[in-house]
């Protein structure tokens, strides 16, 4: 239960209040719309990616610490973020993928490193000797 709450919920708001920030010192507080419309298409897109990012998280917590399994879950999520973009950028123009956007996915991609992460260590489950309560394998 906490794993999801924690992918589900705090992994695309991190997502979308980094957006945000960005859209924010890139447009002013001029442009509020497209601040808006920046962080929900953020927010919305996230969404499905930090799901399954968490499913992978569950399924490896039993056989990996989560000193380990925090660095791992990070990386699938923005490998994940970046997958997700070139496939709707190659299914709505259907032609090869340009240099300049590939740079734009990797850029997109890497602002789910941290929130995955954090995400993937907040969901451990410690008891109060600071031991984990998960089983050491499955």
């Amino acid at each position: 239960m906490k794993r999801t709450v924690m992918f589900l919920l705090l992994g695309p708001s991190l997502v979308a209040l980094a957006v945000w920030m960005v859209a924010v010192a890139i447009a002013g507080r001029i442009d509020d719309a497209f601040v808006a419309l920046c962080t929900t298409a953020s927010f919305l897109l996230t969404l499905p990616v930090s799901a399954i990012t968490g499913l992978v998280d569950w399924y490896l917590a039993p056989a990996m610490p989560a000193p380990l399994r925090a660095p791992l879950t990070a990386v699938i999520g923005a490998a994940l973020a970046s997958g997700l973009f070139l496939t709707l950028f190659t299914m709505m123009f259907s032609r090869p993928v340009p240099p300049e956007i590939m740079n734009g996915t990797l850029c997109a991609g890497l602002f789910l490193v941290l929130p995955m992460g954090v995400c993937s260590l907040l969901s451990n489950a410690i008891d109060r000797q600071g031991h984990s309560t998960e089983p050491a394998c499955a």
